[in-house]
């Protein structure tokens, strides 16, 4: 997987109550900013989450939206919710409750959301973002004996 600093929205962003990405992407004129460039949105637990004791699972999204704040005509592309589990097992350290092709967009502005079910956590990190695959195929690639060049 590849990954670009400008195509992250949450870079080991802190995550104790409902809120958005700190950072959303220009979408409108991106080149390949489709399923056909293998582009995929991705988030992935950076610090296990920690429920302040009522919360019992968070709710992470893809969304895009007509604005750079994430808070204007948001549209929810892709959402999973995950339950913390014993010990908050399923939001530890290495999950990725996200890794999905890109879907098809209409808006300018593409980000993430997590809402938190019934409670907040006390401790919890994330980064998000989008990345485009390494995988080619197989007959686009140079001869094993030529190096790449």
């Amino acid at each position: 997987m590849n990954t670009d600093k400008q195509l992250l929205c949450s870079d080991k962003q802190a995550v104790t109550v409902d809120t958005v990405s700190t950072d959303s992407i220009l979408v409108t004129g991106l080149a390949g900013a489709d399923r056909g460039r293998r582009m995929r949105a991705f988030c992935q637990i950076e610090t296990g989450f920690t429920p302040d004791g009522a919360a019992t699972g968070i709710t992470f999204e893809v969304i895009e939206a007509d604005n750079a704040a994430l808070t204007a005509g948001v549209v929810s592309l892709f959402s999973r919710t995950v339950v913390n589990g014993a010990g908050a097992v399923n939001l530890a350290v290495g999950q990725r409750p996200i890794d999905v092709a890109l879907p098809p967009l209409s808006k300018a502005y593409l980000g993430f959301r997590y809402t938190t079910n019934a409670g907040d956590y006390t401790a919890g990190r994330v980064t998000s973002g989008v990345t485009s695959t390494t995988d080619s195929p197989v007959q686009s690639r140079p001869p094993a004996e030529s190096h790449g060049y």
